[in-house]
């Protein structure tokens, strides 16, 4: 038996840090992968989807038409069971209330534990639940959908909080969990591992690397392997380009060209200028912003901190040697704080468009 583990698409997610058009664009580009991974579904014979919390990004801005092609999709295959366990930016409202039945191989939970049965496989679920109230047959194959912020060890749960210590010992073969939006794997007991599936596609430069959702296989034995597929049409990226010890123009366009080679076009790349540039270097940055537009979306940000030894500048008259000996000078200021000014004020000083 083949059964999907995915969570946290995010549908109708705002994407204000793009552009309107692209944000449109990433939007159609989200619901698509849900049908593309339904379809995938179909195609290797999966009996199950495992939908674990934030389908939608928030009830405030889902469109009717988003909804309608969700439902549309899921009674599409009706081959398929699909399990949906609300989130916290999904959960609390009836997403799907529009005077229209649900498709009847679609499934949902409540606030109170409450199962399905696949054959062998017992699929369980409820939203922010109390796992002492969890009462599993241990020769079932018992799978668990949960939502919020695993908890390795004791602590004063919150209501966002799995407690996976309190889901050892009960039976439990695979916990499907939600929140977390990349694909991460904890050991709960000798039976029992708990897998994030992470987001399908990543929405920002905080979701970067291989995006996707996981396959399951229940062995004739009783056994759940999992395996992560890749499966996000694009991939962000978030590319470190060091110029520190950077003296030449040349130099500077071909490091930036070696840190972005084998980076598809369709992928998206935030390009961040770090390490310690020599204040006698004045790097132009034209050739790389034209290289970055070879990406579908990119963008440079400079985080780079002036090389400066103070004792250099001690006799320079310049305006450049006045004002780092003004900096230094300040004693209240922290090491970032100085840095930034550096950067800034000697961008200023350099007649460059200032990156904040």
């Amino acid at each position: 038996m083949k059964l999907i583990h995915t969570a946290d698409l995010h549908l109708d997610s705002a994407l204000a840090n793009f552009p309107a058009a692209q944000a449109k664009e990433r939007r159609a580009e989200l619901l698509n992968t849900f049908r593309r991974m339904v379809e995938a579904a179909d195609e290797q014979g999966v009996c199950a989807v495992l939908i674990a919390g934030d389908l939608f990004d928030s009830p405030r801005q889902i469109r009717k038409r988003t909804v309608k092609t969700v439902l549309e999709t899921i009674s599409r295959y009706p081959n398929i069971q699909f399990y949906y366990l609300a989130g916290n930016h999904d959960g609390g409202a009836d997403l799907f209330e529009d005077g229209e039945p649900l498709p009847e191989n679609l499934h949902t939970f409540s606030k109170k534990w409450s199962s399905y049965r696949l054959e062998n496989v017992v699929i369980t679920a409820a939203q922010n639940p109390a796992p002492e109230t969890l009462s599993l047959d241990p020769k079932d194959v018992n799978i668990l959908l949960l939502h919020g912020q695993a908890l390795e060890t004791f602590s004063a749960s919150g209501t966002d909080e799995i407690p996976l210590y309190a889901y050892a010992g009960k039976g439990v073969d695979y916990l499907a969990l939600g929140h977390y939006h990349s694909s991460t794997k904890y050991r709960v007991d000798d039976r029992a591992v708990a897998c994030y599936a992470g987001t399908p596609e990543g929405r920002g430069f905080d979701e970067c690397g291989s995006k996707g959702y996981i396959l399951l296989e229940v062995t004739p034995q009783n056994q759940v392997k999992y395996t992560f597929v890749p499966f996000a049409q694009r991939t962000l990226h978030d590319v470190k380009l060091d110029i520190s010890g950077c003296t030449k123009q040349s130099e500077l366009e071909s490091r930036a060209e070696a840190a972005l080679a084998g980076i598809p076009s369709d992928d998206l790349v935030k390009l961040t200028v770090c390490g310690e540039l020599d204040p006698d270097f004045e790097p132009d940055y034209l050739r790389i912003d034209r290289r970055l537009e070879d990406f579908w979306f990119a963008r440079r940000k400079d985080e780079a901190s002036p090389l400066i030894r103070p004792e250099d500048y001690r006799d320079d008259h310049s305006l450049k040697g006045e004002f780092i000996r003004l900096v230094y000078a300040d004693e209240a200021l922290t090491k970032e704080e100085r840095d930034a000014i550096l950067r800034l004020g000697l961008q200023a000083l350099y007649g460059k468009e200032i990156d904040l």
